[in-house]
């Protein structure tokens, strides 16, 4: 199982947008996906399940010290053939308080109990702290989206370093790559900001950029993906072509999966 995290401290970046869409965009093409929200905002949670059927969440699972139900219980199945959810809840902020070194292990150890699942996609919260601590220690790789604005690199450096220093308890953990958003064309502010997160990062940076389109901003509130609910828009053919990117990055097939899945 690849594991992937979605993260960025600054908000408003199209964290949320990118985690529902690349799992849309993996299930889509046969991989049984995994989309674990991890923010208490519990966006992710509403854009694919109806509220009154959650019955248990991750703060059940991760939170307290006592009677912690497994991490398959919490799971449920979306409206789209292989994804499922596992829905976060408020009470996940308070993960923040969590300081014992075996506190800090409950998401990896959680996900290394689970079977049957090609991805699993992590979306962390807006912030630096221990919830994303336990992102990072769970999980293989890190999709960083960057808003494509005046100041791009905004908590993006320290982000940076978080990675690094994570590396000494997750040798394995590394940045996937960094994706631009928000990217308008007729913006010249835009383009400063891509040619300025370019040079930082270099290859590292996904060559599709994610345009600005409306339709990612409507899309959850009919608890769609941006693919079931505008597929000819610009927003359904970036995440596209992202997700083709990142199965290249990994050296996974971006259609082999789709056809076995329609064949059965």
């Amino acid at each position: 199982m690849k594991t992937i995290a979605i993260a960025n401290q600054k908000g408003g970046v199209g964290k949320t947008t990118t985690a529902c869409n690349i799992a849309a965009g993996l299930a889509i093409r046969g991989y049984k996906t995994l989309i674990v929200d991890l923010d208490s905002q519990c966006n992710t949670t509403t854009t694919f399940l109806e509220p009154d059927a959650i019955t248990t969440t991750l703060a059940d699972v991760l939170v307290g010290h006592q009677m912690r139900p497994p991490l398959v219980e919490a799971i449920y199945e979306t409206h789209i053939e292989n994804l499922d959810l596992a829905p976060s809840h408020i009470r996940l902020a308070m993960l923040e308080r969590a300081v014992q070194i075996e506190e800090q292990y409950r998401l990896k150890d959680a996900l290394e109990s689970l079977e049957g699942y090609d991805f699993t996609l992590i979306d962390c919260p807006p912030s630096l702290g221990m919830t994303l601590t336990q992102a990072l220690l769970a999980t293989q790789f890190v999709v960083v989206p960057v808003a494509a604005q005046y100041y791009p690199l905004e908590g993006v450096i320290d982000l940076k370093s978080t990675v690094e220093a994570t590396k000494r308890p997750n040798p394995a953990l590394a940045v996937l790559g960094y994706v631009v958003t928000n990217f308008d064309t007729r913006n010249r502010i835009c383009a400063e900001a891509l040619q300025k997160i370019q040079e930082m990062f270099g290859e590292v940076v996904f060559e599709t950029v994610i345009r600005t389109n409306v339709k990612l901003q409507t899309a959850p509130a009919f608890r769609k993906s941006i693919y079931e609910h505008a597929p000819d828009s610009h927003g359904s053919k970036d995440y596209e072509a992202l997700t083709d990117e990142m199965l290249g990055r990994l050296k996974m097939n971006s259609t082999i999966r789709a056809v076995e899945a329609r064949a059965k």
